[in-house]
Parts: structure tokens; C-alpha cells; sequence
């Protein structure tokens, strides 16, 4: 089974060309946001999926929302956002607040693109490339869709997750975040990137994922240990 697994999840990241492993503008190249930028999403929707895509490629952290259908952060988002509609990005830097995946992607490239741009090396159109998105999604069967569990996650701190979006192992823990509806402080790190040395210091190397639990002081690397330990600490 976890062959299986790991198999599909390799096979989403071809299907979207190995987007999100490795940055066009790093965290050295412009100053840092001093406040994280916030995302509504979930991990299975094509669209958000390419808003994390240019994230990670423009080095940027950020703090993610889950709302998988059913989760009971939806109705936070209508209330801050006015709708249902993912992906929703906050930027408390410069008060920006934005719906649709294509504004946000120019949004995100124009702040804090340096003079460059993330995205594909050969321009897509927008249709082609959301239909490989979703592609994507189905490939791994609609994992990460779905709100698996209906007990309040209030009280709970955000999770940090150091990541790369490309990784397929780091699509595998980001799945089981969105399906226990855990906000997770998401530190990207794609090749290139100097925040890399920061996770071999505190790890003692560089791997992802790594995931690090602020309620109970676990510290781990390995996917499938870190899906073991959120579904036993956070299940049903």
C-alpha cells in the first residue's frame, strides 16, 4: 500500500512537471515579508494547487487555512472573504486580499518576484494548465479533499511544515493536514533556497518533510512517520 502510495504521488508531481521544487527568486534576492502571508486552501483543488506552486518557486512562507469540504473553517472564510471560494490569499504586508488563483499568481510575481517571474518556463494558457492541475488530482484519487474529522481545532497551534511543493512525500503529509483540517505554518524550501541551512541546523540535515508540532514537541522527518503520528494524535 504504501508503494502504492508513494508511486501516485511521484506520478502527480510528473504530470505537473516537477513545478514547485525549485525557486526562480529566493528569500536572499529581496527583503522578507515581515508578516506570513495567509492561505485558504486545500490540498486537492487544482487551483489552489498552482498558488502553492509559485509560492514555494518565489520562496515564500506562509500560513495555511485548510477548508476541505466540510471543514468547519468555512465559514471563517465567508465571513472574511464574503464567499466560499478557494484559493483566498491574505497579505497583511500591503492589505491585499484576493480570490482567483491566475490574480494571485500576478499578484504574487509583481510583489515579491524580485524583477522575475515563477511560473512555467514556457507559458501555458490558463486552461491547459489549470486541466494538468486537475490532473494531478486525480491522480492521486482526490486525497487531501475531504475534512475527515468534525472536532474543533480551536486551541490548537499552527503546525510548521517544511516543505517543498514538488516533494511528493511533502504532498503526502500536506494530504493528511488538509483531511485533519490542521493550519500548518508552511516553510517552503525549494532548491536554491538559503533558508535550507535553517532545517539543517535544527534537524541536522536537509530533508523534507519535517514536520514540527509546537502542542506536543514532536520533531520528525519521514512521511509516513509524520502521517502516523498526525492521524494517531489528531484522528477520529
Amino acid at each position: 500500500m504504501s508503494f502504492i502510495n508513494d508511486a501516485s504521488s511521484y506520478a502527480a508531481t510528473i504530470v505537473r512537471l516537477g513545478r514547485g521544487i525549485a525557486a526562480r527568486v529566493t528569500a536572499s534576492a529581496r527583503p522578507q515579508p515581515q508578516h506570513l502571508l495567509e492561505l485558504y486552501d486545500f490540498e486537492g483543488c487544482p487551483y489552489c494547487r498552482k498558488v502553492r506552486e509559485v509560492l514555494c518557486e518565489l520562496d515564500l512562507d506562509y500560513l495555511s487555512h485548510p477548508v476541505a469540504h466540510g471543514s468547519q473553517r468555512r465559514k471563517r472564510l465567508v465571513q472574511r472573504g464574503g464567499k466560499m471560494q478557494v484559493p483566498y490569499l491574505i497579505d497583511p504586508n500591503t492589505g491585499t486580499r484576493l480570490y482567483e488563483s491566475d490574480q494571485i499568481i500576478a499578484y504574487l510575481n509583481e510583489t515579491y518576484g524580485a524583477g522575475k517571474r515563477a511560473g512555467w518556463l514556457v507559458p501555458l494558457p490558463r486552461w491547459l494548465d489549470t486541466i494538468d492541475s486537475a490532473v494531478a488530482t486525480a491522480v492521486r484519487f482526490g486525497r487531501g479533499t475531504r475534512c475527515k474529522t468534525e472536532t474543533s481545532r480551536k486551541g490548537i497551534k499552527p503546525l510548521t511544515l517544511y516543505n517543498m511543493e514538488g516533494s511528493p512525500y511533502c504532498r503526502k503529509v500536506r494530504e493528511v493536514l488538509s483531511e485533519l483540517d490542521l493550519e500548518c505554518i508552511v516553510r517552503n524550501l525549494p532548491k536554491g533556497s538559503p533558508k535550507r541551512a535553517e532545517l539543517a541546523q535544527r534537524g541536522g540535515k536537509v530533508q523534507v518533510p519535517y514536520l514540527v508540532d509546537p502542542n506536543t514537541r514532536f520533531e520528525k522527518y519521514e512521511s509516513d512517520e509524520i502521517v502516523a503520528y498526525l492521524e494517531r494524535e489528531y484522528g477520529q
